[in-house]
């Protein structure tokens, strides 16, 4: 059962157990992060950068009353750990020297995201289980700063300038909200593995999917339900390691209604002749994450890969790499 973050807090607030410690996320994906380097690519999910600062001051703002929780018991600790978040996603077609691009049966049009979010985890360590909620504000289109960012890099490093974002989506509002829910699959029978299962879903005028997958971990960590971050806590039990070392293998499949980032926004998609119609659109996608995590105390560095199968009629599947660097920055 499931509560909203105020209703919960009023009835049963001695269970509330809120993180110690502020911690600062940086995560930048680029097509260009992949272990093949003959593999390189420019087109389709190209950029993104995204900040996060997890910090329980957010518990005061009002977008704590959006947020959802797991229903607390009596007879266990559950961790909670808000967070607010900026970012920048930006999306090209295969071909980035034409200016005047032919109609959408050739190519995904160009798009910009740009958005802030609102999050609350729920770490349950004893049952294994987690939640996350994320109320997420965000517009397309030009007002993303898109084409500026990726222009502007394009001539720091002497690439060929991308032409065709005068075609790109219209400016559109994307409100968003995304639950996801993990817990551990089978116990523990081993310090070193651990299985996990997935299943996550987004509402919203961004996008709307639903998908189910799984996680697993294989080297020296924490309890990964023991908070949000993994990272070294003197006071939790399951959560002392000061050095971790470790590979993760992700899997998932999504079914997807539709993705205003491929169709246009919910206002102005219409009025864009590059925007994919619904008919275009592949509505289920395979993903694989795999990758490594490095941490000591409170500081991590890692690094995953992914591949998707293709979003739309005749597109090619996608790979794009993530590095993330997370580290305590407060107490």
């Amino acid at each position: 059962m499931i509560k909203t973050v105020g209703g919960l807090a009023q009835s049963v607030p001695f269970t509330d157990s809120l993180s110690t410690g502020s911690y600062f996320q940086l995560a930048w994906d680029n097509d260009a992060f992949q272990l093949r380097a003959k593999n390189t690519s420019d087109r389709y999910y190209t950029n993104g950068i995204h900040l996060k600062l997890l910090s329980n001051g957010f518990q005061k703002w009002p977008t704590q009353y959006a947020l959802l929780k797991l229903t607390a018991k009596s007879d266990r600790r559950y961790d909670y750990q808000y967070d607010f978040g900026i970012g920048q996603e930006i999306y090209t077609p295969r071909n980035l020297s034409v200016r005047d691009r032919p109609l959408y049966p050739n190519d995904r049009p160009y798009a910009g995201y740009l958005y802030l979010s609102w999050g609350l985890v729920t770490s349950d360590a004893v049952s294994g289980r987690k939640l996350t909620s994320k109320l997420i504000v965000g517009v397309i289109g030009p007002l993303s700063g898109a084409a500026e960012v990726q222009k502007g890099f394009h001539l720091a490093e002497n690439f060929k300038e991308p032409q065709g974002w005068g075609t790109q989506m219209q400016n559109d509002p994307a409100i968003s909200y995304y639950v996801g829910y993990e817990a551990r699959l089978v116990p523990q029978v081993t310090p070193v593995f651990d299985l996990i299962g997935r299943v996550d879903a987004n509402i919203g005028m961004l996008g709307n999917y639903a998908s189910m997958g799984t996680l697993i971990r294989i080297g020296l960590f924490n309890d990964y339900f023991q908070n949000a971050t993994g990272l070294y806590d003197p006071s939790a039990g399951r959560s002392r390691r000061r050095v971790q070392f470790y590979a993760t293998l992700g899997t998932s499949f999504r079914a997807v209604l539709d993705n205003s980032l491929l169709q246009g926004g919910w206002f102005n998609g219409v009025h864009n002749y590059y925007a994919l119609p619904a008919v275009e659109l592949k509505h289920f996608l395979g993903q694989i994450d795999f990758g490594g995590v490095i941490a000591y105390k409170n500081t991590q560095l890692s690094f995953t890969q992914s591949l998707r199968t293709s979003e739309f009629k005749n597109a090619l599947d996608h790979q794009w790499g993530r590095l993330n660097l997370l580290f305590r920055c407060g107490k």
